[in-house]
């Protein structure tokens, strides 16, 4: 049979397309914010990074601090992780501002404001300090789950976990439970949650650090969880910033030194498992600066000059690390809200370690073929459409 110049030509062209999806790729800037629809830059802060169920685009959560000043701790007499915004009562930082606002992009250039996905005024605690958003889906219930830390800043703080739940990716969320009960011991501070099946794991603590497993909506703990303790910290600041992810069978956590939004950010230690319950094997440090002595006045300590928030597993062996960049923000003011990310590719050794980190002033990210155009749901069910919407 024939074949026919049109359909010749259709065919070079299906796979011309299909080579130009699979070698999409981004460059992120580790110096500059990407740019949201109307031309502004990200609002920024702890974050966390959703994965589509079932499109693949990503969905970006930010605890918005809103125009607070960072704070610069590297002269005082402990150095860069000395301070923080305290007292918490008393700060703009620990009365205002908490609310977490979503992003929404298909190929890491084009971004999308879709508003605030949980106001202060959505929580029952609208006055406590809110921070670290944990966005992920539950298969069972078909909701998106919102863990955050929520902590009373007087007249004794007391810290906690709330859970928040929406039928749509950028909300908006309601609280579900304002008060978790976790069963570890471990003091409450930052989080992660990992999905690996039907299964959910939350990791956090500080000096003790602990995986307790899910209940089935993924809202509260099912008492199962697993203790490990990060090396010890000469500064008693403990840890901070675990991010956890599921590698060719094997889990990782790799959480960091204290820093409490310092300037020049934290490590990054590594842990592995080939149960999600443990036990943990303490692998190193892949996060600190090989080339340069450690001095607790500068912020050139660790390579990134970022403290974790959030990865996410785009397809493949590509895992996408992004931390704050804290007290660096290019707007006027230098408000909070716009300190820069850092984005890092991890790289791994052939036994399995995270292999250093190093700074670069921007990164080349290679891109799932099946991130593309997409309409985003609104609550009325129409949606609206748009590349990178």
């Amino acid at each position: 049979m024939a074949i026919g110049f049109r359909q010749v030509r259709g065919f070079l062209l299906l796979v011309h397309s299909a080579a130009a999806l699979q070698l999409r790729s981004a460059t992120l800037s580790n110096t500059r914010l990407p740019l949201d629809q109307h031309n502004r830059s990200l609002l920024t802060g702890e974050a966390d990074i959703l994965k589509h169920p079932t499109d693949g685009s990503l969905y970006f959560y930010f605890n918005n601090w809103g125009a607070c000043l960072g704070v610069d701790c590297c002269s005082s007499a402990v150095g860069c992780r000395d301070c923080c915004f305290l007292p918490w009562n008393t700060t703009c930082v620990g009365l205002n501002n908490h609310s977490v606002v979503v992003y929404h992009t298909t190929d890491l250039t084009t971004w999308e404001y879709l508003g605030v996905a949980l106001p202060a005024a959505a929580r029952p605690q609208p006055r406590h300090v809110e921070y670290r958003p944990h966005v992920v889906y539950n298969a069972l219930t078909k909701l998106y789950i919102m863990w955050y830390n929520d902590f009373v800043p007087s007249p004794k703080v007391t810290f906690r976990y709330g859970v928040a739940a929406s039928p749509l990716p950028q909300g908006p969320f309601v609280v579900v439970n304002s008060s978790v009960t976790t069963h570890a011991g471990v003091k409450l501070g930052d989080l992660d949650i990992l999905v690996d099946g039907a299964k959910a794991y939350l990791v956090h603590g500080d000096t003790n650090m602990a995986v307790e497993e899910l209940n089935a909506e993924f809202t509260g703990t099912t008492g199962r969880f697993a203790p490990f303790a990060v090396p010890a910290d000469k500064r008693h600041l403990g840890s901070e910033g675990p991010v956890m992810f599921k590698r060719k069978g094997v889990y990782y956590i790799l959480p960091g030194t204290g820093c409490c939004a310092c300037r020049g950010g934290s490590n990054m230690y590594v842990f592995t498992s080939t149960s999600p319950l443990g036990p943990y094997k303490y692998r190193g440090d892949a996060g600190s600066n090989t080339t340069h002595r450690f001095d607790a006045h500068s912020p050139w300590n660790y390579p990134t000059r970022a403290q974790a928030s959030a990865l996410v597993h785009l397809e493949g062996d590509t895992f996408l690390w992004m931390g704050n960049q804290w007290t660096t923000s290019l707007a006027p003011g230098r408000p909070r809200n716009h300190d820069l990310l850092y984005w890092w590719p991890l790289e791994f050794e052939p036994d399995g370690m995270v292999s250093q980190v190093r700074y670069e002033e921007s990164v080349q990210v290679k891109l799932p073929p099946k991130l593309a155009y997409k309409r985003v749901p609104t609550e009325d069910g129409r949606g609206r459409g748009g590349r990178g919407a």
